[in-house]
């Protein structure tokens, strides 16, 4: 380890001992903290010295010399002073190299008044070096399995794969996610700057636990919470005189928390303020054209706010369509709870995405689909119908699916019932969360097309006599893309109908009347847009859909011809359903 290594390893000890202690300081007003305080920004000062971080030093002296005006009878460590400090102090952590002319004066500027900087700011890395050790156990595993399928040695050779994926998913979970603990490791800071100058107290409380969310989220989730925080401070929290007026403690709390539920990630932000004024937002939403909308719901429209005029200090509502977007955008949603004078709790939630799931595959006639592992509670090899239910151990549950000669029975966690004819094996695979109705995901790597996960608490489509058979054709000259797109669509109950050009594909048009339309472009003969053009000479309305990788040009082509939507072959097939069944209704 050379020198800078050492360094930057003790500006982080130091300045995070530094850290805590400056906020110790702000909520106790401990005098005895100051002198600590000094010696860990001296020490900084004269390693950055020796290093040769000319920068770093001229900062550290900077903020040294208020605490030694301190120490000689001078008052200007102020509480003020001590949240400028919280401004700069954590960004200057995460240097790995000097400053330069323009960070120094811009953090000298900080801490004399002449700039303020509230944006509250989330440092998580977005990729993490691995260790060469580990790369090489990696392809040790490699050559151990490769030479064990040689000497047709498959239980070993399954052994090294395990390892090889175990060790894969711990790299891929530390370069992707992040915990929750680390993105709030400092929002206290913010807390207690929005107190500060709302002239309010106000306390923390983090209920964080082992939680995870992907790094590229963190900023956003950070805004979120930073809104919400505002949000209560200036408008939720009472002043001190008047919480103690009330019977309130004077230092009004705020708490997050985290848990997991099923697959759904949950953050709970709640205070002890006055709680949503309902009465007041009511008569806003009238004069707003908005009466027809709760109280809980109209305070997530864009640009809502409790105050004739919306600024940054706006009343209750002015910011929060971005906590309604951070949620919708991940597939959940948020909910509002709240009791006039006791405070309000905003739930949001949204499922986890991970790398892995493991899942039972089964058969149903000619469906086949996936169940999670943790929502089945037991799988019966002998099915007793009575009335319509499935009787188990004295117990009766509802069926929510039935194939025709359903052969084994999974009961799952709410206790429903599941008839299937067959359970192809339990398999480990990667999980898409695009969500569609009932289903909850894709897991791919089992076989050459994704399979739905069906969410137990949607799933309640009995086996009915079927409705009218929805026709997609596919027209395209690669096998790989019709056997894929082919098996895919009639796992979610399409009749499919493939062609290897377009000449082939405009006489199975005429003799099958498809629904909807799946066309490449690049084939031999005719093109895809050639193709296009003449279905749509012989039907004005069947929706047509280039599946390609097209650029804007050839894009902008394809709509001129009649193609009704284009999607990209780099896009997930689960997206095509999703397009197929907007047409089809």
């Amino acid at each position: 380890m050379d020198f800078l290594e050492v360094f930057l390893q003790e500006l982080n000890e130091k300045g995070q001992e530094a850290i805590e202690l400056i906020k110790s300081f702000i909520e106790n007003k401990d005098p005895n903290s100051i002198h600590e305080i000094y010696r860990l920004f001296h020490t900084i000062k004269g390693s950055a010295s020796l290093v040769g971080f000319d920068k770093f030093k001229q900062l550290f002296h900077k903020i040294e010399d208020y605490f030694k005006r301190q120490m000689n009878g001078e008052d200007v460590i102020t509480e003020d002073f001590m949240l400028k400090l919280l401004m700069v102090v954590p960004e200057v952590l995460k240097k790995n190299s000097d400053l330069t002319d323009d960070e120094l004066q811009h953090y000298v500027d900080i801490l004399e008044g002449r700039k303020i900087q509230t944006e509250a700011k989330v440092y998580v890395t977005s990729s993490e070096t691995i260790p060469s050790e580990l790369l090489q156990e990696l392809l040790s595993n490699t050559l151990s399995a490769e030479n064990s399928l040689m000497r047709e040695d498959i239980q070993n050779a399954l052994r090294e794969i395990r390892l090889v994926k175990q060790k894969l998913v711990s790299i891929l979970e530390n370069t992707f996610y992040v915990k929750l603990r680390q993105i709030l490791a400092n929002f206290d800071v913010l807390v207690m700057q929005e107190a500060f100058s709302n002239k309010k107290k106000v306390k923390l409380e983090l209920q964080i636990g082992e939680e995870r969310i992907e790094k590229k989220d963190s900023e956003m989730l950070l805004n979120m919470l930073t809104h919400l925080v505002r949000n209560a401070i200036a408008h939720g929290i009472e002043l001190p005189e008047e919480r103690t007026k009330k019977g309130k403690l004077e230092v009004g709390r705020i708490i997050i928390r985290s848990y997991v539920q099923g697959n759904e990630l949950f953050l709970e932000i709640e205070d002890d303020g006055r709680g949503l004024e309902f009465e007041k937002i009511r008569q806003k939403a009238i004069e707003k054209g908005l009466g027809n909308l709760k109280p809980e719901e109209v305070i997530f429209v864009p640009g809502f706010s409790t105050k004739d005029n919306a600024d940054e200090t706006a009343g209750r509502g002015i910011g929060l369509d971005v906590v309604k977007n951070f949620a919708t955008a991940r597939g959940g949603d948020v909910e509002v709870v709240s009791a006039a004078g006791k405070g309000i709790k905003f739930i949001v939630h949204f499922p986890i995405k991970t790398f892995l799931v493991r899942v039972l595959v089964v058969e149903a006639d000619e469906l086949r689909f996936c169940i999670d592992l943790q929502d089945i509670l037991e799988i019966v090899s002998k099915a007793e119908i009575k009335d319509g239910q499935l009787k188990h151990k004295d117990k009766l549950y509802d069926i929510t699916f039935s194939c025709t000669l359903p052969r084994f029975a999974i009961i799952t966690k709410n206790n429903k019932a599941l008839l299937v004819s067959n359970l192809i094996g339990i398999f480990d695979g990667q999980v898409s969360n695009e969500s569609y109705d009932m289903i909850k995901g894709f897991v791919k790597n089992i076989f050459v097309y994704p399979l739905p996960i069906i969410s137990p608490e949607q799933f309640l489509k009995l086996q009915k006599p079927s409705e009218k058979v929805r026709k997609v054709l596919v027209i395209d000259d690669s096998v790989v893309t019709r056997t894929i797109l082919g098996k895919f669509l009639v796992n979610f109950g399409y009749t499919v109908f493939e062609a290897e050009n377009g000449t082939e594909g405009i006489e199975i048009f005429k003799k099958e009347n498809p629904d909807v339309i799946v066309c490449d472009v690049e084939m031999p003969g005719i093109d895809g847009f050639e193709t296009t053009r003449r279905i749509r000479e012989l039907n004005k309305n069947v929706p047509i859909i280039i599946f390609s990788t097209l650029t804007s040009e050839q894009l902008s082509k394809g709509l001129e011809v009649g193609a009704n939507a284009y999607l990209s072959k780099d896009e997930p097939p689960e997206r095509l359903v999703r397009l197929i069944e907007r047409f089809i209704q």
